[in-house]
């Protein structure tokens, strides 16, 4: 934690924030959910902190001196003024030590192992439950993490790799917040597609219900929000916001649908569905994108409209299919 954020957080706790220093923290936290797991603890530390001083220290040193002779006014004063101070002295270097351990130290790795992790392997898709009763579907080869400890904290943090669905409980208190590649879509209960695979050019959100917000990590604290049917695609630092009429869930049921899809992410959509490899010359199909509905059809099907539509050649042998010829594309839609 660098010495910035760090000023930042006192400046909260202690009442002096500014809106500078305001906003700046929200960037921060807005960053990763690791940021605001770190605040959450400091947070708590500094309340422990302010508890313990608030305890009555003649009281203590009274106990403490119970069993001993009545020390004189001036040593009870000077005993009095120690333990006032000492104790926040002590909780100062506490506090510091804590932050170090957290952010660097053994405590670290305790806390890593406190997130869950959830994957669907390829071929597979996978249903999770939160704590809170929200519901992921997980496509396949995707994955998803959350802490252990999910309903205690203050923000609903989940990390996504690849694409799921997600139907969101209500819980205007406790916002849900999704970390997907360089964007974090902040809900508070709502259904919505996420697809972020750390191998595509893309990242999208598509809303089936509901209203959210999507924030870049480049861009200071710009928020795009989305209504019903609105779908938000991320390439290249640049938002473009569309409305679409087909259903964000639609995967969840065996569809897939491409829509001007790169050939590319068609391929590995397919490899990823049906766990097969696919071997074939990426940069000869840079250019083709394909439209196409597939309602819960076989793999045989989508190869068949892949050659029609493109004049693809395929032969699978075993888990590999080979892809040859094609018409070609120059920035042409196929």
């Amino acid at each position: 934690m660098d010495d910035r954020i760090w000023n930042c957080i006192i400046k909260r706790l202690t009442g002096t924030e500014t809106e500078e220093s305001e906003k700046y923290l929200g960037k921060w936290l807005d960053e990763d959910v690791n940021n605001i797991q770190q605040y959450n603890e400091i947070c708590l530390l500094w309340s422990l902190s302010v508890r313990v001083g608030h305890l009555q220290p003649e009281v203590q040193v009274q106990d403490l001196l119970s069993h001993h002779p009545e020390p004189s006014l001036k040593k009870t004063a000077t005993i009095k003024h120690f333990w006032k101070y000492g104790i926040a002295a002590s909780l100062i270097c506490l506090l510091f030590v804590a932050i170090y351990q957290y952010s660097g130290g053994t405590f670290k790795q305790n806390r890593t192992q406190e997130w869950v992790v959830k994957r669907a392997e390829p071929g597979k898709m996978l249903l999770v439950q939160l704590p809170d009763s929200s519901k992921i579907w997980l496509n396949a080869g995707s994955e998803v993490r959350f802490l252990k400890h999910f309903n205690d904290a203050e923000t609903r943090s989940v990390i996504l790799n690849g694409e799921a669905y997600f139907d969101v409980s209500h819980d205007a208190g406790h916002p849900f917040v999704v970390k997907s590649g360089e964007l974090s879509t902040t809900v508070y209960g709502t259904s919505f597609n996420i697809r972020a695979y750390g191998n595509e050019a893309e990242t999208s959100v598509t809303v089936n219900s509901g209203k959210v917000g999507v924030m870049a990590a480049n861009d200071s604290g710009k928020v795009v929000m989305l209504l019903p049917n609105d779908k938000l695609v991320y390439a290249g630092r640049k938002f473009t916001k569309t409305i679409v009429d087909t259903e964000a869930d639609g995967w969840i049921r065996g569809n897939l649908v491409f829509d001007q899809t790169p050939l590319s992410e068609v391929f590995a959509t397919i490899s990823r569905k049906f766990d097969v490899r696919i071997e074939a010359d990426v940069a000869r199909y840079q250019d083709c994108r394909l439209t196409a509905r597939f309602a819960n059809q076989p793999l045989s099907s989508v190869l068949k409209t892949l050659k029609l539509a493109m004049n693809i050649q395929s032969t699978q042998m075993g888990q590999t299919i080979y892809i040859k010829g094609g018409a070609a594309c120059s920035n042409s839609t196929k």
